[in-house]
C-alpha cells in the first residue's frame, strides 16, 4: 500500500478518534502501520499538519459545531471533544478562531453552518505534496480576482469556494491562468472544481488527475465536447447551465385563494401535514425552529386557503459584496402538482430575491427536471446563461 493510502487511513483514524483522551501520535502511527519516527515526518509532508495539530483541529471543529447547535455548557463541550478543562478548551479555541467559545456561540448560534465549516482541509495539502508544481493560494485573493474579472460569470463559483470550503490551488507562476478548488465530500474522498479558460491547461488537468472532476466554461456543450474529443478525452459529460436574472420584476398575480409567504416556526403543523410522513433532511430542516433565525435562509410556503400545498426553498449566499440565491427548489404536496402554479411560484421567488438586493440564480430549471417541474426553463422567463458547469462522469 502506498504512503498516500496509509496516510489517508491515519487521517480517518485520527478524525474518528480525536475526542478520545487516549489518542497519541503512537496510536495513530500504529493503526496506520508506520514506525513512529517515519510516520511523523510523512504525515506532516502529506497533510500540512503535525499529528497533534490535526487532532486539535478536529476537536476544535467539533467543539464549534456543538457551540452552534446545542445548549450544552462550554465545560461539557470541552470534555466531550477531548479537553480536560474549560480553560484548556477556551485557550485553544481562541488561538484558532480568534474569539472565545462564548463569543463564538453568541455570533453564530442563529446561523446555519455551511459545508465549508465542517470539511477536511488535509486534501489540499496532500494534493500539493503529490503535485509540487502547484501551490495553495489564498481563497480570498482568488475570489477578488474572479469577481473583478466577471462577477456575473464567476459569482456562483466564488460562493462555492466559500460555502463548500474549497481550498484553492494554482500552478506555480501561473496564477492568472486558472484555479482548482479542492473539496471534501465528507465521505473520506475529495473532488476537484476547475476554473480556467486555457483549454490546453484544462485538457492536461482532466487527463492528469484521477479525482472526481468538475469544470466551468462559458462555451456551449457542443464546443466543449468537440474540443475534448479532439484531444482524446471521451468521458461522458453532464452539462448544467448556470443562469442569472437581470431584468425587471415580473408581474405576478397568484390564483384566487393562493397565498405565498415565508414560512415560520408557527407553520410546523402545516409542514408536517405537507410532508405526509416523509422524514428526510429537508423536512427536518423545515421543522427546525433555529433555521428560521437565519435571514438568508428562505423557505416559502404556498397556501391554498389554510392548506400548505407547496414549499419553495432557497437561500442567499454572499461573498465579498455579491449576493445571489442558490436556486429555487419547489416541492408540491402529493397530488397537488400544477404547472401554472409552479411558474407563478418561481416568478414570485425571483421577485422577492430582487427585493432583497440579491441576484436570482438558477442551475436546476433545465432539461428533464424542467419538464417534470412546471414544464418551463428559467431561460423562458428572461434568465441569461452566464456559465456552464461540466461534470466528468
Amino acid at each position: 500500500m502506498e504512503n498516500t493510502e496509509l496516510i489517508l487511513n491515519a487521517v480517518n483514524y485520527a478524525k474518528q478518534n480525536a475526542t478520545d483522551n487516549g489518542i497519541t501520535v503512537e496510536t495513530v502511527a500504529k493503526n496506520a502501520g508506520f514506525s513512529i519516527d517515519y510516520f511523523s515526518r510523512i504525515f506532516l509532508a502529506h497533510t500540512g499538519f503535525t499529528v497533534n495539530a490535526y487532532i486539535g483541529y478536529i476537536r476544535l471543529k467539533q467543539g464549534a459545531f456543538l457551540l452552534r447547535t446545542t445548549d450544552k455548557s462550554i465545560l461539557d463541550i470541552a470534555l466531550e471533544v477531548g479537553y480536560d478543562s474549560h480553560e484548556g478548551f477556551t485557550k485553544a479555541f481562541k488561538k484558532y478562531y480568534n474569539i472565545t467559545p462564548s463569543e463564538y456561540r453568541t455570533e453564530n448560534q442563529n446561523r446555519i453552518m455551511c459545508l465549508g465549516e465542517i470539511t477536511d482541509k488535509t486534501f489540499a495539502n496532500r494534493f500539493v505534496h503529490n503535485n509540487p508544481d502547484f501551490k495553495i493560494v489564498d481563497s480570498d485573493e482568488v475570489i477578488d480576482f474572479l469577481l473583478e474579472k466577471d462577477a456575473k460569470r464567476y459569482g456562483y463559483f466564488c460562493t462555492t469556494i466559500k460555502y463548500c470550503g474549497l481550498t484553492t490551488v494554482a500552478p506555480k507562476g501561473k496564477y492568472e491562468k486558472g484555479f482548482i478548488g479542492i473539496g471534501d465530500d465528507c465521505k473520506g474522498g475529495c473532488y476537484l472544481e476547475m476554473q480556467t479558460d486555457d483549454f490546453m491547461l484544462l485538457t492536461d488537468w482532466i487527463k492528469r488527475f484521477p479525482q472526481r472532476k468538475t469544470f466551468y466554461s462559458d462555451k456551449s456543450e457542443a464546443e466543449i465536447k468537440e474540443f475534448l474529443h479532439f484531444y482524446g478525452i471521451t468521458e461522458e459529460l453532464k452539462t448544467t447551465p448556470q443562469a442569472l436574472y437581470l431584468g425587471e420584476p415580473y408581474e405576478v398575480t397568484p390564483p384566487e385563494n393562493i397565498n405565498i409567504r415565508l414560512l415560520t416556526p408557527k407553520d410546523k403543523k402545516a409542514i408536517t401535514k405537507w410532508a405526509n410522513g416523509r422524514k428526510d433532511g429537508y423536512v427536518k430542516h423545515l421543522l427546525n425552529e433555529q433555521d428560521y433565525l437565519d435571514k438568508n435562509n428562505l423557505e416559502y410556503g404556498v397556501f391554498d386557503k389554510d392548506s400548505l400545498i407547496a414549499v419553495a426553498g432557497c437561500g442567499i449566499d454572499e461573498v465579498h459584496g455579491i449576493r445571489l440565491n442558490n436556486c429555487c427548489s419547489i416541492r408540491f404536496a402529493d397530488g397537488k402538482e400544477n404547472n401554472k402554479l409552479y411558474q407563478v411560484i418561481f416568478k414570485f421567488v425571483t421577485n422577492d430575491i430582487l427585493s432583497k438586493g440579491a441576484l436570482p440564480f438558477d442551475d436546476i430549471q433545465y432539461g428533464d427536471y424542467a419538464k417534470s417541474h412546471g414544464n418551463f426553463q428559467s431561460t423562458d422567463y428572461g434568465y441569461k446563461i452566464v456559465n456552464r458547469r461540466f461534470d466528468i462522469l
